[in-house]
C-alpha cells in the first residue's frame, strides 16, 4: 500500500473493527472525477456478507466525509477480498 492508503487504513481500522470485521486492504486510484477508493474487509469467523459490506460502507463514508481524507470526488467500494 502507498502512504495515502496506509493513512486511510489506519483511520478506518477502528471503525471497521466495531462492525466485527477487519480491514484487509485499501486501494485508492486517483483518476480525476473517476477516482475510486476500494476498502476490502474480512471476518475470519463468519466470512463477509453483503450486509457487512453495506454496514461498513455507511460507517466508512460518514467518517471519510468528516475527516476529508480524500479531497476530490471518488466512488467508494467496500467488498471482501475473495
Amino acid at each position: 500500500m502507498h502512504r495515502k492508503e496506509n493513512d486511510i487504513a489506519a483511520l478506518l481500522a477502528p471503525v471497521i473493527a466495531m462492525d466485527d470485521c477487519e480491514i484487509w486492504g485499501v486501494e485508492y486510484r486517483a483518476q480525476g472525477k473517476h477516482s475510486k477508493l476500494a476498502i476490502y474487509i474480512d471476518n475470519t469467523e463468519d466470512g463477509v456478507t453483503v450486509d457487512d459490506c453495506a454496514r461498513v460502507s455507511r460507517a466508512v463514508a460518514d467518517l471519510l466525509d468528516v475527516e476529508d481524507v480524500v479531497t476530490s470526488a471518488y466512488a467508494l467500494e467496500v467488498s471482501s477480498p475473495g
